[in-house]
């Protein structure tokens, strides 16, 4: 709805119509094989008169215009007019070409995996380079933050699905470079200024967003300068409910939904081997169960800033100088409160891991093949005598086994979540020198730094359990607990929890309360010269070649805050928190700790009969009052580092004749990587102190009095984490260097003035992700005594060795690619077109847990369930995209496409040997996008529809993550209320759709996460100048 125009003419309304059918059928999942036109072509159409091409249809039709023209095989994505791209976020606009699939983060697109490939192997890319993102509290990634950037900033963005020699190497799956506006390509004294207010049906309140960009530029055109701005501020409400650890409870190998024994390694085992009962005697074995189900509500106060500053000066005519800076800033308060429902009450540890009695199980619902969990009920049932201590149990002629609390109240829901405040800030300064040389040759320098760091200022955790200890007896605050995972996932409580806590029938769990927090700072130096050599005549077109070097560096370092018992030292870190027993009453919880109304405007997600939180700032303003002001430390137990020192240089040819161009090149590129990691090793020893007899020591034990400072939980004697455990930690470093040629070739071929034929082939890599080469190693050992107590206490872990690391030997993603498409323009600004590719992935890197044999101190042991990453061999994907656009002189238009991704189940290599296999990760097998519009001069009205298939995550207990079908449509719509100004309203998921995540191909029973971000309304006016 901008002002620039551009021509094109009327074609017949049945040739038309035929094309609109066309295109709708083109998009149905079921792939139903394409139509073959029967019409002349736009040749042979009446010319009827012409018309005038505006707003969002001149933006779709510049779009393709650069799409037909481009050699390789790219998809373009223009913005209408300045300020005025065509979604509010970039991933959103990406995700509406073929082959792209968007992940979320708060309803927002967050990163872009490209034709069934991971995130991490998109490269994304502002203005032809690299930029640093952070994450405001995760680790750091090669994949791009979309979130960070406003969209109204950016002219166009550009997919390459094939490379060419001349753009940097890193995006097996594609690479996206997003381009900003300069000023000597503007008019001067020309901008925006946009007001918006956003809001959703998850938080009714209204948020405040605006936006202005200016340019100036000297009458001579010598000299410009272009300043834009953006404040966005947004609070969503995020609904989830999730599980944790699927265990195979029973005493023999796991089996699948089919009654198949599980092939592959990683499966995680109950500490009991066996099966167990309920409170009344019936027994339950081999299944699959999560270890706690979790439902959670997180509001989310995001603050998104952006700043461009440019310059731009010729001294002369044939030289141009343009200085870039850019800032990119998003910070947040984060509140999470989550209600656990954990196995701690399902049976006791005597010895076998099963007790006749069971503990409050009530019992347990099954999908239909009887291999998975979906329920459970917990409760306390009326006229039962339950035993909440050793002395309780043997007066009733029990065996003893460390009996505790957990055996007379319903521990759940415990209460807990977290309370952070976060930021991350990314920052880009670049100079350019292009310089025409002459008619016939160019050069270009470009020198630039890029820079960002990520974390959060406070992350605390917090939980609480519903029940207070009076004397020798408890009181309870929940008396039953039940949670369903069938259709929409719900929790059941006892109605009056939320009254219970209000009247203090609640006690802090400290062993669950800290604040820690982890920060990432990414940074890259460059500097790249690039010549091209034009040719008058003749077939070759021109020439490229250049060279780039990069140095980038990464760091992520983990800390802590915590506050210390009066009189203690803050250095003595295990012993002076308040958490360490040095104050008996810590554990105590007090009504203003939680929220005195339960939480309400659940809209999706889950469903719950009750809901109460915490009130994390009375909690932290507490802790505050009685302890005195926090402390910060850094863990030097938890770092890493990735250096890259980069070399590459190109040579590039592109030729062209009347009906044939294209390129071809090779691209040379040398990496020298070092990686390093603190690793740990770490032994838990014991937990509760032992009485006379080997069992853990009552509080109520006379004995205890002879350890005043040791801390009381769960009924016993907790010894302090000194005599407890012990932990020693070491920094590695690995250093690597790896050399690359990358061969590339795309060509286009005009069979027709309408008809293009394209194909291209390529060699592609991608360096591993930092976590996967450089995350801390962890190897920790759980002695049986330690074990044992855990369980009584509830939650326990394997009693052996298990643990985690990277590992620094991974190669760097390797693919060859083909692609071969076949466009039909048949009327300006129309096409119907079919793509077909491949990549055969000849390295690719996916997480593996297993059983591995380690020597540790010179001890030979197996350390179970080891998690790192293993190297994949042999993965191949492939698949066709359809896409059709027509616009209709009338104002209606349609765009339409489908893509279907095939992959295989690939090898898996961890240390030479083949261990199993999987799907590469990130892929789709089906994905169809439909965007219908109408447009006149004064209004737009768009509706844009997005599904995508089951896509594959990576491997979690051994079994395959896949995130299941998913749509979503999108409304917007515009009115110009003058040339200049312009009302805009937009709905975002106004379908309400949620995202579902289950384990495993043999069931959807096994849900990891179902999860509702809402639906987001945004309305605003534009000013343009």
């Amino acid at each position: 709805m901008g002002m620039k125009h551009s021509t094109r003419t009327h074609g017949q309304d049945a040739l038309a119509l035929a094309i609109a059918l066309a295109l709708a059928a083109a998009v149905i999942p079921a792939g139903a094989a394409a139509q073959q036109a029967t019409s002349t072509g736009a040749q042979d159409a009446t010319t009827l008169d012409s018309v005038q091409v505006t707003g969002y249809r001149y933006a779709i039709e510049k779009s393709l215009e650069q799409k037909r023209d481009a050699n390789a095989v790219v998809e373009v994505i223009t913005a209408e007019d300045v300020g005025k791209f065509p979604d509010k976020n970039v991933a959103d606009a990406l995700q509406r070409v073929p082959g792209v699939v968007i992940t979320r983060s708060g309803g927002e697109g967050k990163s872009v995996s490209v034709r069934g490939l991971a995130p991490d192997l998109t490269l994304t890319q502002l203005n032809g380079n690299y930029v640093a993102t952070s994450e405001t509290n995760d680790e750091a990634t090669r994949s791009f933050n979309y979130t960070l950037l406003p969209s109204n900033m950016l002219s166009s963005a550009e997919l390459f699905k094939s490379p060419e020699a001349r753009i940097d190497e890193g995006g097996i799956g594609g690479t996206v470079i997003l381009h900003t506006r300069r000023p000597l390509d503007m008019e001067s004294n020309s901008g925006f200024v946009t007001l918006e207010g956003t809001s959703s049906d998850t938080h009714h309140d209204i948020d405040p967003q605006a936006s202005a960009l200016y340019s100036w530029h000297s009458k001579d055109e010598r000299f410009g300068v272009l300043i834009g701005v953006t404040q966005q501020k947004r609070t969503t409400r995020t609904m989830e409910a999730s599980t944790e650890d699927y265990q195979w409870y029973g005493a023999g190998k796991a089996r699948d939904a089919y009654g198949n024994v599980q092939a592959q390694d990683g499966i995680h085992y109950w500490w009991g081997k066996s099966g167990f009962n309920n409170q009344t005697g019936g027994n339950y074995s081999d299944f699959f169960m999560p270890t706690s189900v979790n439902f959670a509500v997180k509001e989310e106060k995001r603050e998104r800033k952006g700043g461009q500053l440019t310059f731009q000066f010729k001294p002369v005519d044939n030289v141009t100088m343009t200085a870039n800076y850019f800032r990119f800033e998003l910070q947040g308060d984060y509140t999470q409160n989550m209600l656990k429902i954990p196995e701690w009450s399902m049976a006791r540890f005597n010895g076998d891991g099963n007790w006749a009695g069971g503990r409050l199980l009530n019992g347990l619902d099954f999908d239909p093949s009887g291999n998975t969990v979906t329920g459970a009920q917990f409760e306390k049932l009326a006229g039962k005598t339950y035993y909440c201590s050793e002395d309780q149990a043997k007066a009733a002629g029990l065996k003893p086994g460390g009996w505790g609390p957990d055996d007379c109240t319903v521990p759940t829901p415990q209460l807990t979540g977290g309370y952070s405040k976060e930021k991350a800030l990314s920052q880009t300064a670049d100079l350019t020198i292009d310089w025409d040389i002459s008619p016939l040759w160019k050069a270009s320098f470009t020198g630039g730094r890029t820079w960002s760091e990520g974390g959060p200022s406070m992350n605390f955790r917090m939980s609480a359990k519903p029940r207070r200890k009076v004397g020798n007896d408890y009181l309870p605050g929940n008396l039953y607990s039940a949670w369903d995972l069938t259709g929409t996932p719900s929790a059941t409580f006892s109605p009056d929890l939320q009254q219970q806590l209000m009247n203090g029938i609640a006690e802090v769990d400290t062993g669950s309360t800290d604040s820690s927090w982890k920060r990432t700072e990414v940074k890259q130096n460059y500097f790249q010269a690039d010549v091209t050599k034009l040719f008058e005549s003749g077939w070759l077109d021109s020439i490229q070649f250049g060279a780039k070097y990069r140095d980038g560096k990464v760091h992520r370092n983990t800390g802590n805050t915590y506050w210390v018992c009066p009189g203690r030292d803050p250095a003595d870190y295990d012993n002076s928190r308040y958490q360490s027993g040095c104050d008996p009453t810590a554990g105590d919880a007090q009504p203003g700790f939680f929220l005195s109304n339960p939480i309400s405007n659940i809209a999706g997600g889950f469903n719950a009969n009750v809901f109460p939180g915490i009130n994390y700032p009375a909690y932290i303003d507490y802790l505050n009052k009685t302890y005195g002001g926090s402390h910060n430390r850094t863990e030097e137990d938890f770092v890493y580092n990735v250096n890259e020192k980069i070399y590459s240089g190109y040579f590039q040819a592109n030729f062209r004749t009347e009906r044939v161009r294209g390129n071809v090149g090779v691209r040379v590129v040398r990496t020298k990587q070092f990686a390093q990691s603190s690793d740990s090793i770490e032994k838990f020893n014991d937990y509760f102190l032992d009485n006379a007899s080997g069992a853990p020591m009552a509080c109520t034990d006379p004995a205890a009095a002879a350890y005043p400072t040791y801390s009381c939980e769960s009924g016993f004697v907790r010894l302090p984490h000194d005599l407890a455990q012990s932990k020693t930690y070491s920094l590695i470093g690995v250093d690597r260097t790896y050399t690359d040629v990358l061969p590339s070739f795309n060509i286009a071929w005009d069979i027709t003035d309408t008809l293009v034929l394209r194909g291209a082939a390529s060699k592609v890599i991608a360096r591993p992700g930092y976590t996967d080469i450089a995350a801390p190693g962890a190897l920790s050992y759980y002695s049986e005594e330690y074990v044992n107590d855990r369980r009584v206490a509830g939650g326990a872990s394997t009693a052996g060795w298990v643990g985690q690391g990277s590992n620094k030997q991974l190669e760097p993603f390797k693919a060859t690619q083909f692609d071969l498409g076949l466009e039909w323009y048949f009327q300006p600004g129309a096409v119907a077109g079919v793509g077909l590719f491949r990549k055969n992935v000849d390295n690719f890197t996916l997480p593996v847990v297993r059983d591995t044999p380690m020597v540790i101190n010179g001890e030979a042991v197996n350390v179970q369930r080891y998690e790192t990453q293993a190297n994949g061999r042999d993965g191949v994907s492939q698949g066709v995209e359809l896409y059709g656009q027509y616009t209709f002189d009338f104002g209606f238009g349609v765009q339409a496409n489908y893509t279907y991704n095939d992959t295989n189940l690939a090898s898996i290599v961890l240390d030479g040997q083949e261990i199993g296999s999987s799907p590469l990760v990130g892929s789709a097998k089906n994905q169809a996008n439909v965007t219908v519009f109408y447009e006149n001069e004064k209004f737009l009205a768009r509706a844009s529809f997005n599904r995508r298939g089951q896509v594959v995550g990576g491997l979690n207990n051994g079994l395959t993550v896949y995130t299941e079908p998913y749509d979503q449509l999108d409304l917007n719509v515009a009115y110009n209320l003058t040339p200049d100004w312009t009302l805009t309203a937009s709905v975002i998921n106004a379908t309400k759709s949620e995202q579902r995540v289950h384990l495993g191909s043999d069931t959807k029973a096994r849900l990891i996460s179902n999860t509702y971000a809402g639906r987001q309304l945004y309305f605003g006016a534009t000013w343009k100048f």
